[in-house]
């Protein structure tokens, strides 16, 4: 023995040698789906893009900035014409190459 085990009472040496008990684990419970509750996207609000208020989409988009988004991810500039493959609608000022408009 060491000499601090040396002054302690056999009370005290079993307490500081002795482990914390363990707390028993419980069982995982599974969620309830049902239970959590359905949150809907905002259908109405900002543009985080423009700034204007008109109805967005789940990433807080309106229809055009997210069109724009999505070109300008392939390449796409603004004032440029749309590729063939971009099926927009309803965009103000919008030409394709195909179409010549």
């Amino acid at each position: 023995m060491n000499e601090e085990t040396a002054t302690l009472t056999e009370a005290e040496f079993e307490a500081l040698t002795k482990a914390p008990p363990v707390p028993a684990e419980k069982p995982a419970e599974e969620t309830d789906i049902r239970k959590i509750p359905q949150r809907r996207p905002p259908k109405e609000g900002t543009c985080r893009r423009c700034g204007q208020d008109k109805p967005v989409n789940r990433m807080l988009l309106c229809y055009p900035c997210w069109v724009k988004t999505e070109l300008e991810a392939r390449g796409w500039r603004e004032g440029m014409p749309h590729p063939d493959w971009c099926h927009c609608e309803g965009l103000s000022g919008h030409k394709r190459r195909s179409d010549g408009n």
